[in-house]
C-alpha cells in the first residue's frame, strides 16, 4: 500500500525537511520517509522512558517497520508482520489521528498518528498503545465495591424496617400497658367498694347480734344468722385484701412493662436514626464507587 523500501540505508534528503521556529531558534522537522526512518531508529530509546504498560510501533500502512513493547504489555507484534485491523488504513486515508480499542487477548487502547510528506500525503503511521489491564482492575474493584455497597444498603434497609417495626410494637405495647394500668386503677376502686361494703356488713352483723342477745330466747335464731353474716363479711374482707395484693403486684409489673416499652421505643428510635446516618454514608460511598467506575472507563 505505502511500502518503505530500503529504509535502513536511506539518506536524509534536504527537500523533505521543513524549518520551524521555536523560541527564536531554528528546528528541523522531518517529514515523509525521513520521519519514518528517524522513528524506526529512536523508538527503542523512547520506549525506555515510558510506563511498562505501553508500546510504540511504526508502520508504512501495510506492515510494522518497528515494534517496541513494554514489559507489562507484551502484545506480540513483530517487525515485518502485517498491520492489524483497519485503524491504520483509516488514519492514512483521512490524514488524522484515530483511536481504537482492543479487548481480546491483551487489552489495550491505541492511537494512530499519520506521518505526512511535503505534499501532505500519508507515508506511514506511528502507533502508541496503552494497556487497559489497570483500567479493568479498577473497574472490577469499582463494580465489586458497588455490589458490596448495594448489599450493605439492602441489609441496612431491612434493619431500618425492623427497627421501625420494633418502635411501632413498643409504642403499641406502651399504649396497651397504659390501658391495663387504667383498668387496674378502676379495679382497685371496685375492691375498695367491696371492702367498704364488707365493713358495713360486719357492723350490721354486730348490731344484729346485739339485738338478738337482747331478745333472749326469741332472738336466738336471728343471732345465728347475724353470726354467719359477720363471718361472711370477714371472709369477703380477707378475700378483697388478697385480691388487692395480687392487683398491686400486677400493677407494679404493668408499670415496669410500660417503662421497659418506653425504653425500648427510645432505643429503637436511636437505632433508626443511626441506621439513617449509616445509610446516608453508604449512599455516599456508592456515589464514590460510581465515580470510580466512570473514571476507570475513561482511563
Amino acid at each position: 500500500m505505502f511500502p518503505l523500501k530500503n529504509h535502513s540505508k536511506m539518506m536524509v534528503n534536504p527537500k523533505f525537511r521543513s524549518i520551524a521556529k521555536s523560541g527564536g531558534k531554528k528546528m528541523e522537522v522531518l517529514k515523509g520517509q525521513e520521519a519514518l526512518q528517524a522513528l524506526v531508529g529512536v523508538l527503542p530509546h523512547i520506549v525506555k522512558s515510558l510506563p511498562e504498560d505501553m508500546a510504540l510501533y511504526v508502520t508504512d500502512g501495510e506492515k510494522y517497520l518497528q515494534a517496541v513493547e513494554g514489559a507489562d504489555l507484551p502484545i506480540g507484534i513483530t517487525v515485518g508482520s502485517k498491520v492489524w485491523g483497519k485503524a491504520t488504513e483509516k488514519c492514512m486515508v483521512e490524514k488524522r489521528k484515530t483511536t481504537f480499542n482492543v479487548r481480546d487477548g491483551m487489552p489495550f487502547k491505541g492511537v494512530n498518528i499519520p506521518i505526512l510528506d511535503e505534499n501532505n500525503n500519508s507515508v506511514g503511521t506511528i502507533i502508541c498503545a496503552t494497556g487497559r489491564k489497570k483500567q479493568q482492575d479498577v473497574n472490577q474493584v469499582a463494580e465489586q465495591l458497588a455490589d458490596t455497597l448495594d448489599q450493605m444498603a439492602g441489609a441496612m434497609n431491612e434493619i431500618a424496617s425492623g427497627a421501625a417495626r420494633l418502635a411501632e410494637v413498643g409504642q403499641a405495647l406502651t399504649e396497651k400497658a397504659q390501658l391495663s394500668d387504667k383498668k387496674i386503677a378502676e379495679t382497685e376502686v371496685i375492691i375498695n367498694s367491696i371492702k367498704s361494703i364488707s365493713n358495713q356488713t360486719n357492723l350490721l352483723g354486730l348490731n344484729a347480734a346485739i339485738e338478738s342477745a337482747r331478745a333472749g330466747e326469741y332472738g336466738r335464731g336471728f343471732g345465728v344468722v347475724a353470726q354467719e353474716i359477720r363471718k361472711l363479711a370477714d371472709e369477703s374482707k380477707h378475700s378483697t385484701e388478697q385480691v388487692k395484693v395480687i392487683i398491686e403486684a400486677i400493677s407494679s409489673a404493668v408499670k415496669n412493662m410500660i417503662l421497659s416499652a418506653e425504653e425500648s421505643g427510645a432505643i429503637s428510635q436511636q437505632q433508626a436514626a443511626a441506621i439513617q446516618e449509616n445509610t446516608a454514608t453508604i449512599d455516599e460511598l456508592r456515589n464514590v464507587g460510581l465515580k470510580l467506575k466512570d473514571f476507570a472507563a475513561k482511563l
